[in-house]
C-alpha cells in the first residue's frame, strides 16, 4: 500500500474504535441471565463482527426460543443502552486520528454491526459526532459482515474509489468484509496478533490507531 495517499478511512465501532467488548460482554451476560441459557460455543471470532439479528437468529435456533430475533435484538439492547455511552471508551490514539483525519479533509466513517442508536450516542459522547461524515450501521444494510455490502455502502456514500481508502477492525468477520470489499485493512490488535486468522487483504496490525497516520493523505 503506498503511503500517504488514502483519502477515506473507515473503522469499525466495537473494539475498533470504543473499547466497548467489556461493556457489551457485561450486557450479553444479564441477557442470558434474564433468559436463563448459556452462551454458544464457537469462541469470540465465530461471533464479533456480525450483526446482532445473525446472531440473535443463530441464538434463537440453538436455544430453541419462543420470541422473535427482533425482540431478541430489542431485548439484548436494552442492557447495552444502560450502560454503554457511558462506559465504553476510546481506543488509544483514536482522538488523535480522527483529528488529524479531519483537519486533512479525510472522509471519515463508522461501519458498524450495532444499531445506529449505539453508535451514534458513543460518538456524540465523545465529542466526535463532527469528525464523522457518516455511520453505516446495521439499519442501513441486508447483508452484515463478512460479507462486503457495508464497505460498499460506505464507498457509495463516500464517492471513493476502494484504492483510496482504508478500513480498520479488529475481528475476522469485520476484515474479510473489508477486503471483499477491496479495501486495504488494518487490523486493531492493542493486545497483539497472536490467534488472529491469515486474511488475505489484510495490511497489517496496528496498537494504537493513530499509527495509521502516515498511511492518510497529507
Amino acid at each position: 500500500m503506498n503511503q500517504a495517499k488514502m483519502r477515506g478511512l473507515f473503522l469499525d465501532l466495537d473494539g475498533t474504535l470504543a473499547d466497548s467488548m467489556k461493556v457489551m460482554s457485561a450486557a450479553m451476560d444479564h441477557f442470558l441471565k434474564e433468559l436463563g441459557v448459556e452462551r454458544m460455543g464457537g469462541g469470540t471470532h465465530r461471533w464479533a463482527g456480525r450483526s446482532p439479528y445473525d446472531i440473535m437468529g443463530a441464538f434463537k435456533e440453538h436455544h430453541g426460543l419462543e420470541q422473535s430475533v427482533d425482540q431478541l435484538v430489542e431485548r439484548y439492547y436494552s442492557f447495552v443502552d444502560q450502560t454503554y455511552t457511558q462506559e465504553a471508551e476510546l481506543m488509544p490514539g483514536g482522538r488523535k486520528l480522527l483529528e488529524e483525519a479531519a483537519r486533512r479533509g479525510v472522509f471519515t466513517a463508522v461501519v458498524t454491526s450495532t444499531l445506529r442508536s449505539v453508535a451514534e450516542g458513543f460518538l456524540a459522547h465523545q465529542g466526535l459526532d463532527g469528525l464523522i461524515k457518516a455511520v453505516v450501521s446495521v439499519e442501513d444494510i441486508t447483508s452484515g459482515k463478512p460479507d462486503p455490502e457495508p464497505y460498499l455502502k460506505a464507498l457509495q456514500i463516500s464517492g471513493l474509489p476502494a484504492d483510496l481508502a482504508l478500513a480498520v477492525e479488529d475481528a475476522p468477520m469485520g476484515a474479510m468484509s473489508a477486503t471483499r470489499a477491496g479495501l486495504a485493512t488494518w487490523v486493531m490488535a492493542p493486545r497483539g496478533s497472536k490467534g488472529f486468522p491469515d486474511i488475505p487483504g489484510v495490511a497489517g496490525f496496528v496498537t494504537r490507531l493513530d499509527q495509521l497516520l502516515p498511511y492518510l493523505t497529507p
